[in-house]
């Protein structure tokens, strides 16, 4: 029974350890509440605070356009968590300007570093509460209700509805939401991994938050990439036709299968069936394995008779624009993970020769790279290591700055275009099983919707029978 099958049978099941949690609202959640709205109060009073609040607030809206209105409700409330004035967090602020606080005040303040936003699906409702399943590592959480507000304001939400919230810790077990939140409402598998799809690209800093182990593995995972990148192509960077690259990344994602089955101790020259036949398999459980894996029964039984390598490799398209470029260049970074960058080898024309001076066009040219989100900050360090005096003199001439220094001032011309400093976990990481198994499963569901025959147009207008 995968994740997704687990949380629809706890919707009627009273199985949760959570259940027995006594009906009382617990003042401790009230306190928590007003502590958070003077939080909140302090960042839109103070205006350092109120400032940066505006600029975190731009920058990510630039960066996630796709934020709906519910969502962007949501980021004054991360500023709180995230954000930074003068190298302190409004957290820090909000502490060091109340000397009345208790001292488990200030405890529960300082708590809420830990705090995080999840695509969190309700499990089971309570009189004073959730409990809620956290979809990106399947981790459960109590939320208690701070007061008949907060309970009236989420008295709507069923089970299997899926929300994204903004969870924050209180005490033991307990946690809170403090803030607004946003429903999705009740998804079935395909949309479900949409809605994931989705956040990880929203919320990249969030992803596998409270589950330390698994964004571990996730990071090496993008290192172990890396490191066969390299093997595989003799080079961290290579440029081919859209054409070659893209059938030179099926060939390497291919060999990354099969060094995977021979470092297990496996023949990826057998199929599947010999496999299983060698290990003591059933024709029945082969069956139910493939179907997993594939997606439709034909295709299942096709894979038991397939090499193993072909069955599990995963198809790899570039975007239809790569695919007929005249050059694209593919890099890879063990943190940054793997680029495919259509205006890289016209850049590095560009600035190859030592120029003095840069035409209107170059200039533009440029422009639309740093405007490019796939061309991120380990991109422009690595031209600003290669290419130094060029790149400085372009982005001088550009802007106008004739004091501007590579060294110093690239940075912030980063940050202007909305690149994050720092990496994000790239696409090319590991999941975890139940976030697969999802996946897997919603791919076979639309195969079979694509597959099942369309229904007749109902007849409308003249000639049509009630």
């Amino acid at each position: 029974m995968d994740e997704y099958d687990r949380q629809e049978r706890a919707t009627h099941l009273n199985l949760s350890p959570f259940a027995n949690k006594h009906d009382m609202f617990d003042p401790l959640f009230a306190r928590a509440g007003l502590l958070w709205s003077a939080i909140i109060d302090l960042i839109q009073a103070t205006p350092d605070m109120a400032s940066s609040l505006e600029s975190f607030t731009a920058q990510q809206i630039a960066r996630h356009p796709q934020l709906d209105p519910g969502q962007r409700k949501l980021l004054i409330h991360r500023f709180a968590i995230e954000g930074e004035v003068d190298g302190k967090t409004p957290l820090d602020l909000f502490l060091a300007s109340r000397s009345d606080l208790s001292r488990e005040d200030r405890q529960l303040v300082s708590s809420w570093r830990r705090s995080f936003v999840g695509l969190v699906a309700i499990v089971q409702i309570f009189p004073n509460g959730l409990e809620v399943m956290n979809w990106l590592t399947a981790r459960h959480y109590r939320i208690q209700f701070a007061d008949e507000a907060a309970q009236a304001a989420m008295s709507r939400l069923k089970v299997g509805e899926v929300i994204i919230a903004q969870l924050s810790p209180i005490v033991d077990i307990d946690w809170a939401i403090l803030t607004p939140w946003v429903s999705l409402g009740r998804l079935g598998r395909p949309k479900l991994a949409v809605a994931i799809g989705t956040f990880r690209q929203n919320y990249p800093h969030y992803l596998y938050c409270d589950a330390p182990e698994a964004l571990a593995a996730a990071w090496e995972s993008v290192a172990v990439y890396h490191d066969r990148f390299v093997e595989f192509f003799g080079s961290d960077e290579v440029t081919l036709t859209g054409h070659q690259l893209q059938k030179r990344i099926g060939e390497f994602q291919t060999w990354m299968i099969q060094t995977q089955l021979a470092a297990a101790g496996l023949d990826s020259s057998k199929s599947l069936a010999d496999l299983a036949s060698d290990a003591g398999v059933s024709n029945q459980d082969l069956q139910a394995v493939t179907q997993t894996l594939s997606a439709n029964n034909s295709e299942a039984a096709k894979g038991q008779k397939t090499s193993l390598e072909k069955m599990v490799s995963p198809k790899v398209e570039l975007p239809a624009q790569l695919k007929s470029a005249a050059a694209v260049t593919a890099l890879s970074h063990p943190y940054w993970g793997q680029m495919f960058l259509a205006d890289y080898p016209q850049l590095q024309t560009l600035l190859t020769p030592i120029e003095t001076h840069y035409s209107l066009n170059d200039l533009n040219f440029i422009r639309k790279c740093l405007t490019n989100p796939q061309m991120n900050a380990f991109v422009w360090r690595r031209l600003a290591a290669r290419y130094p005096q060029q790149l400085q003199q372009a982005i001088a001439q550009m802007f106008e700055l004739p004091n501007f220094n590579l060294n110093t001032d690239l940075d912030s011309i980063l940050t202007k275009f909305n690149k994050y400093l720092e990496p994000d976990l790239p696409d090319i990481a590991s999941v975890p099983v139940h976030l697969h198994e999802l996946f897997q499963s919603a791919v076979t569901e639309v195969s079979k919707d694509k597959a099942r025959p369309k229904s007749p147009p109902k007849k409308t207008g003249f000639g049509a029978k009630n």
